[in-house]
């Protein structure tokens, strides 16, 4: 019996509602028109005489401007998925920002002595055990 809707090279599954290249240009738009708004803040804070406010959200919106092209660019299939291409931009400054766990905050000094459980000390002689090393040290002589 063989399934009629099945094409080679098909993975057997769709995705319901828009195509990623739609979901990409309505992402642009979306990052355009929050980029707007930035930039509408930034008036009124330099209205307001709010220089470093003024400056921080002009420099927000111009990277709401720069993602936005770039899902622009993905959505006409001329660049990869921009998603991707910025978790890979994170891992490169992680991995260059990358310090080595160390204990550095205890020093070697502030560490108790080292000692041996008690369920694995040996067990101390008896009075038997005692008794025969004594007179088996008499016979060394």
């Amino acid at each position: 019996m063989e399934d009629e809707g099945y094409q080679p090279g098909d993975p057997g599954y769709t995705f319901i509602g828009n195509s990623p290249s739609e979901k990409f240009s309505e992402l642009a738009v979306l990052h355009r028109k929050e980029a707007g708004q930035l930039r509408e803040r930034a008036h009124e804070a330099e209205a307001e005489g709010r220089a470093e406010e003024v400056k921080l959200l002009l420099d927000v919106a111009a990277t709401r401007e720069r993602r936005a092209e770039e899902l622009e660019k993905a959505a006409q299939g001329e660049g990869d998925d921009p998603s991707v291409s910025e978790v890979r931009e994170g891992e490169k400054e992680v991995l260059e920002a990358y310090v080595p766990p160390s204990m550095s905050f205890i020093r070697p000094e502030d560490l108790p002595p080292a000692t041996v459980p008690m369920h694995m000390r040996p067990i101390p002689p008896g009075k038997v055990d005692l008794a025969w090393a004594w007179v088996k040290n008499w016979f060394k002589w």
